[in-house]
C-alpha cells in the first residue's frame, strides 16, 4: 500500500515508537500516579518526562501546563465545555474548523443559547483580517477558536494576527494544533492562545490514544469529566489546581511511552521540510493531469503536506475507491470533518474532495504512483467495488 492519508493518522510511525510500546507493554505497563512501588514510581515519571518535552517543543516551560487526555476530541470538548457560558455569549471559529470544535460550539449553542460566528475568509480563501477586525468591533467576541493547519488545504492560518485581535476584547483564544504540532515550528508566548490542543497520532508521529492540551498559567477550566486520578481519594471533588483537575481516569501508560519516543525522534528529522519538498512536487506533477481542480492554501500563505483534488466526471469518493482497487494508493475523500469550508471550495458537485497528505515516510516515487493513477483511472473499476464504499461520505 502507498498511505497518503496522513491527515488523519500518520502512518507508519517511527520504528523506536513499536520498540518503545512493545517493550513497556511486557515490562512495565503498569498504572502511573497510582501506588508508591517502583514499577508505578517509573510509570509516573515517564507522564511528567512526557509533559517536560512537551513543554520544551513550543518553548512553553514556565508558561503552561500539559494536561494529558485519550484523543484530542476529549482535549477540545474540554476546553469548551469548560468555559463559563452564558447566553448570548459570541463565539468565532474559523470556516477551516474541524467537528471536533464545531459539534462541542453547537451543543453549547444550543444548551446556553450562545452565538458561533464565521470568521471571514477573503475571495482567494484566507482569514480576512481587516473584516475580522471590524466584525469584532461589531460583535465582540468571547471565544475564538482556530486551526493552526487546515485538514483539507494544508493552509496555515494567522491564528496569532486573530487571537491578538481577539484578546483586545478579552476573549479566550483556542488553538487547535491537531494537523501542526511537531510539523509547524510554534511558540508558545508568540502564539496569544489560552489552550494549545493536539493528536499525538498526527504530525508528532506518535500512537492512537494519547493526545492532550497546553493551558496557559492562570488559565482555569471547570471539569467536565470526573473521576479516581490517585489525588485526594476521600475527596468528591475533582482537584481543584491545573493540569490535574482535567486528567482522570487510567491514563494509557503504553501510549504516552510511544509519544515519548516519537518526541525523541523528532528531534532528528524535519518534517517540514520533508512534507514541502513532496507537496511542491505533488503539485508540479498534478498538472500533467487532465481535469484536476487543486484546494490548496491561498497565495502567500504557508502550505503544510495536505492538499485536496478533484477529477473532472467523478465524485471525490469514486476516485479514491478506484485508486484503492487499482492501484492501492490510500488517500481520504469525503467531507474530512470539516464541513463548512466546503461551502467555500464549490465542490459540491463531487461530493467533498479527494485529500493527498504525504508524511516524512513518502517518497517522489509514491507521488509519481499516484499519478499515473490519475491519468489512467478506469471508471470500469468502479463495477467492482460494494456500493456502500462509494456511498459513503465522511
Amino acid at each position: 500500500m502507498i498511505y497518503l492519508d496522513n491527515g488523519a493518522t500518520t502512518f507508519p510511525k517511527p520504528e523506536c515508537v513499536y520498540e518503545a510500546m512493545d517493550h513497556f507493554a511486557r515490562t512495565a505497563a503498569v498504572n502511573a500516579g497510582r501506588g508508591a512501588y517502583k514499577a508505578a514510581r517509573e510509570a509516573t515519571a515517564m507522564v511528567k518526562d512526557v509533559k517536560t518535552a512537551l513543554l520544551s517543543l513550543i518553548d512553553a516551560r514556565g508558561q503552561a501546563e500539559v494536561a494529558l487526555t485519550p484523543s484530542v476530541t476529549i482535549a477540545l470538548n474540554q476546553v469548551i465545555q469548560g468555559q463559563p457560558w452564558k447566553e448570548g455569549m459570541v463565539a468565532y471559529v474559523s470556516p477551516y474548523e474541524h467537528n471536533a470544535v464545531l459539534r462541542p460550539l453547537h451543543l453549547m449553542k444550543k444548551k446556553y443559547g450562545i452565538k458561533v460566528l464565521e470568521l471571514p475568509l477573503a475571495d482567494n480563501l484566507s482569514i480576512d483580517l481587516n473584516a475580522t477586525e471590524s466584525l469584532f468591533r461589531q460583535t465582540p467576541p468571547d471565544f475564538v477558536a482556530v486551526s493552526a493547519v487546515s485538514n483539507v488545504t494544508g493552509y496555515v492560518l494567522p491564528a496569532r494576527e486573530i487571537f491578538l485581535c481577539a484578546k483586545a476584547y478579552g476573549a479566550f483564544t483556542l488553538l487547535d494544533a491537531s494537523q501542526a504540532l511537531g510539523l509547524v515550528r510554534m511558540r508558545f508566548s508568540q502564539l496569544k492562545a489560552d489552550c494549545i490542543t493536539f493528536a499525538g497520532h498526527k504530525t508528532v508521529y506518535g500512537p492512537f490514544g494519547i493526545a492532550g492540551l497546553y493551558i496557559k498559567n492562570g488559565v482555569d477550566l471547570e471539569p467536565v469529566l470526573a473521576g479516581g486520578n490517585g489525588i485526594k481519594s476521600e475527596d468528591p471533588e475533582m482537584p481543584r489546581h491545573m493540569p490535574e483537575k482535567l486528567e482522570c481516569a487510567s491514563m494509557d501508560s503504553v501510549a504516552i511511552c510511544g509519544l515519548a519516543a516519537s518526541l525523541e525522534w523528532l528531534k532528528t528529522v524535519d518534517p517540514w521540510q520533508i512534507e514541502s519538498a513532496l507537496v511542491d512536487y505533488l503539485l508540479e506533477r498534478l498538472a500533467e493531469v487532465d481535469g484536476i481542480t487543486i484546494y490548496k492554501a491561498p497565495p502567500g500563505a504557508m502550505q503544510a503536506g495536505v492538499i485536496s483534488i478533484n477529477k473532472e466526471g467523478f465524485r471525490a469518493n469514486e476516485v479514491a475507491a478506484i485508486l484503492d482497487h487499482q492501484c492501492d494508493i490510500a488517500v481520504r475523500a469525503g467531507h474530512h470533518c470539516a464541513g463548512l469550508i466546503h461551502r467555500h471550495l464549490d465542490n459540491k458537485k463531487y461530493d467533498g474532495t479527494i485529500r493527498i497528505s504525504p508524511g516524512v515516510f513518502n517518497t517522489k516515487e509514491d507521488i509519481d504512483a499516484l499519478i499515473e493513477g490519475l491519468k489512467t483511472i478506469d471508471p470500469e473499476v468502479l463495477k467492482s467495488i460494494d456500493n456502500s464504499i462509494l456511498r459513503g461520505n465522511c
